[in-house]
């Protein structure tokens, strides 16, 4: 039985919930994505940027736009403000977020190991490939996980949205866990899943208590303030997706145009993890 909701709605009411119980900072925010848009060839003619810049003459007619490096300039001011205002940046998070299936016969493939009915999502190798490189690069200085809801019907989604307890009714799992499976199946949040073909019992992740303790690794983080945080871990997403065998080509060709303005290093360390979530549908968070 799918899921009757989609996985963005998840996302979602998962992020929105996890900025009111930990001290998360989210770097591709909606409102960002929606405004970062622009044709980097020569010159952006999208009206509602240059309202939220307060550009004097952005409702004249014709509109002509602005060039690529006076908005690069502008972003560049606009996000080093930001990020100076927030406390010192501690860890990056990843998430990939996955809709289950919820199994309901007993000719799931996976039944015997619950023998009740169960939830369960796919792993698929070349998306978990990458966060194995990943996860090799940062050892300990990353959180990456695999997140799913324990329900399967919008109307407990926007239940448990309403009452605040998505993340108590989710599913966490190590994406170094998942290594050499192609499923993850659970009956429940809070307990242990088992990871197939090769069955493997998967001890629950507390995200929370995670989130406490790499956000006190005080090993972590060595950079002198927020913008060198962010701009040396793009850098290194930028290393290792670059030589992805599945998402390389396609990662170079997406940031082929805004590597023009790589000397604004903050904004397009911006673009290049908004390329990045697009084509790999991970969410970027920092701990702060």
């Amino acid at each position: 039985m799918r899921a009757t909701f989609e996985e963005k709605t998840y996302e979602n009411y998962f992020n929105t919930e996890l900025d009111r119980v930990s001290s998360i900072f989210f770097p591709l925010g909606q409102v960002q994505e929606g405004s970062l848009g622009f044709d980097s060839a020569a010159f952006s003619r999208n009206r509602s940027l240059w309202k939220r810049f307060g550009f004097p003459f952005w409702f004249f007619h014709p509109f002509h736009g602005v060039s690529l490096s006076e908005i690069a300039d502008e972003m560049e001011r606009s996000l080093e403000t930001e990020i100076s205002h927030l406390p010192d940046m501690k860890a990056n998070i990843l998430f990939q977020y996955k809709k289950p299936e919820f199994i309901t016969k007993s000719t799931g493939s996976e039944w015997t190991h619950w023998n009740e009915p169960y939830f369960r999502y796919n792993i698929y190798k070349e998306q978990h490939d990458l966060l194995t490189q990943i996860d090799s690069k940062f050892t300990s200085k990353i959180l990456l996980l695999y997140a799913s809801p324990a329900v399967h019907d919008i109307n407990e989604l926007v239940t448990l949205k309403i009452s605040g307890k998505i993340i108590s009714n989710s599913n966490f799992k190590r994406s170094s866990d998942l290594n050499g499976h192609n499923r993850n199946t659970y009956i429940k949040a809070g307990t242990h899943s088992i990871a197939c073909s090769e069955p493997k019992r998967i001890e629950n992740v507390d995200l929370l208590n995670e989130l406490d303790i790499i956000g006190n690794n005080k090993e972590i983080n060595s950079y002198k303030n927020n913008k060198q945080f962010i701009i040396n871990f793009i850098k290194q997403i930028i290393e290792i997706t670059n030589t992805n065998e599945f998402y390389g080509e396609s990662f170079k060709n997406l940031n082929s145009d805004i590597d023009k303005i790589q000397n604004y290093e903050l904004f397009h360390s911006f673009l290049v993890m908004l390329n990045f979530r697009l084509l790999t549908g991970l969410q970027w968070l920092v701990k702060l």
